[in-house]
Formats: C-alpha cells, structure tokens, sequence
C-alpha cells in the first residue's frame, strides 16, 4: 500500500484525472450500486432536474469521487509547490480571514464534495487549524498523519470525544476541520431536513458553536476541468446555527451545506446512502429498483 501511495503522488493530475474518469465509467456503465443510489438520490433531492439531468449530474458525481482518493496520495505526499499551486483561487476566503478575527475559534465545515483535503491542507499554512481524528492500523494512519501536517496543520487525538477536545481548542482560538454530512450513531443525531428529504443529522456542531461562541464557515473545494485545479469557496453561515433548539440549529447547519451542493451538484457525492436511516415507521428511502 505504501509502494502504491508514492507512486501515485507522484503522478501528473491529468493522468491520475484520467484514470478516475475511466474507473467512474466503469462504475456506471457496469449499473454498480453507487449508481442506483446516486439516481435515487438526485430523484429525490433534486425533482425540478430533468432524468437526463439526473443521469448526467450521476455519472459525473462517481467520476468525482473516484478520482477524490486517486488525488488523496498526491495531495498528501505529492511536489510541496505543485500541491499548493493547484489551488487557483481562493473565493469568499475574506469570509474566514473575518471569523478567525473575532478571536473566538472558528469552526470550519466542509462536506464529502470535490476536492476538500486538496484545498484544506494548502489552506493549514495560513491559518491555525486542528483535525480531530481516532487514529487507526496500519500504514494509511501515518502516511495520512504526514500529509494533513505537511503545511502546519495540526491534528488531535480525540481520545474522549470530538466535543471535549474540540471546546479547549475554539477557547484558545484555534480553528476546527469537520465534515458533518454523515449519518451518525443512534443518539448523536437529530431528523432534519437536508436538500428537502429528512436526514439524521449529528448534532455536534449546534452543540459546539452554542457553548463556544465560535463563528462558522463552510467550505468545499470545487475540482476544475481538464486538471487545471481547484477553487476553494468559503462561505458564511446562515442564522441559526447556534440555537438553543438542538435541532432548528442543526437544521440550519444543513441548510449551509444544501448551499454548497447546489453550487456545485456535480461533485457532490450522491452514492452515499445519505438517507438510510429514517425515524421510525418511515418509509425506507433506498428500495430495489
């Protein structure tokens, strides 16, 4: 695995590109799982889009996907200056440089969309931010551990929970990495609305930015064509997200996510079975088709 990594870092973009748009065609011509539950998806989240549309979105959503791990060794082991040059822009970055202002921490968000670490781990050598991570076996850890550190981020075992080791961070104004848009455990979530279908939700982020105090950013790293890059957005939460009602604050949470897919529906990953888990006596959300 390790042997696999370097070689992949140190291959041209257009051609770890290529490959993934080659392993994303397999996957959905061979009708893979990934493309059932991306159509599924998008029928739901999305019906004022044409099944054209649909397909089209799809297909291009796998692509991203798959092409997201073959960067992942390049972005964490790849040329130093040709990893931090690949980013060609930094939109909406004034949106973060005003947050870490207020000296409260700042809590940035992003989501399983384009190239997030590709943009995340450049962006570690300008402002001071910690990953929160359970380590795990094997080479993967440390090769992972070397790459989200390459630039000056910073990572921390949270050994007694993500939230305890999040706060004394945010106190000291700090920022904090997070990607929310999963389905937790049975009692770490809420049923709230995300892109109009009803998602279990972690609750983590309503319970953090109302102890902290700290401001919120959303971020996600949009893939350019032809391996010309990427862009990272950075946009300001909406109102709401630090409600004392657990549950209107992380329903407003997902409405900052739901904004970052529609800016870009094509790299959002739409094969994750976002919507397995419904409340009870639901309609399942994923059936054979």
């Amino acid at each position: 695995m390790r042997v696999l990594f370097f070689i992949l870092a140190w291959l041209p973009l257009i051609v770890l590109q290529g490959i993934g748009a080659l392993a994303g065609w397999w996957l959905w011509v061979s009708r893979s799982a990934r493309r059932q539950v991306a159509l599924r998806n998008l029928e739901r989240c999305m019906p004022e889009r044409s099944a054209s549309e649909h397909r089209r979105i799809a297909r291009a959503a796998i692509r991203n996907e798959i092409t997201t791990y073959l960067e992942t060794p390049r972005v964490w082991l790849g040329p130093a200056a040709s990893v931090k040059n690949a980013v060609r822009e930094w939109r909406g970055i004034e949106v973060l440089e005003e947050a870490f202002a207020l000296n409260r921490g700042v809590i940035l968000l992003t989501l399983h969309q384009g190239a997030f670490e590709a943009v995340a781990i450049p962006m570690s050598g300008n402002f001071p931010f910690y990953g929160l991570y359970t380590p795990q076996e094997g080479a993967i850890n440390a090769l992972s551990l070397r790459g989200r550190c390459r630039f000056g981020g910073r990572l921390e075992i949270a050994e007694a929970g993500v939230r305890k080791a999040a706060l004394p961070l945010l106190a000291r104004g700090q920022g904090i990495y997070y990607m929310p848009d999963h389905d937790p455990p049975i009692g770490r979530g809420v049923f709230v609305p995300f892109m109009g279908q009803t998602a279990h939700t972690p609750t983590l982020i309503a319970r953090l930015a109302r102890e902290s105090g700290s401001p919120i950013v959303f971020m996600f790293g949009e893939r350019l064509p032809w391996a010309r890059g990427y862009i990272a957005h950075y946009i300001a939460a909406l109102e709401g997200l630090a409600d004392e009602d657990v549950s209107a604050a992380t329903a407003a949470m997902n409405r900052g996510l739901e904004q970052c897919v529609r800016m870009c529906p094509e790299q959002y990953w739409w094969g994750y079975k976002r919507f397995r888990r419904q409340p009870p006596g639901a309609e399942k959300f994923y059936t054979p088709r």
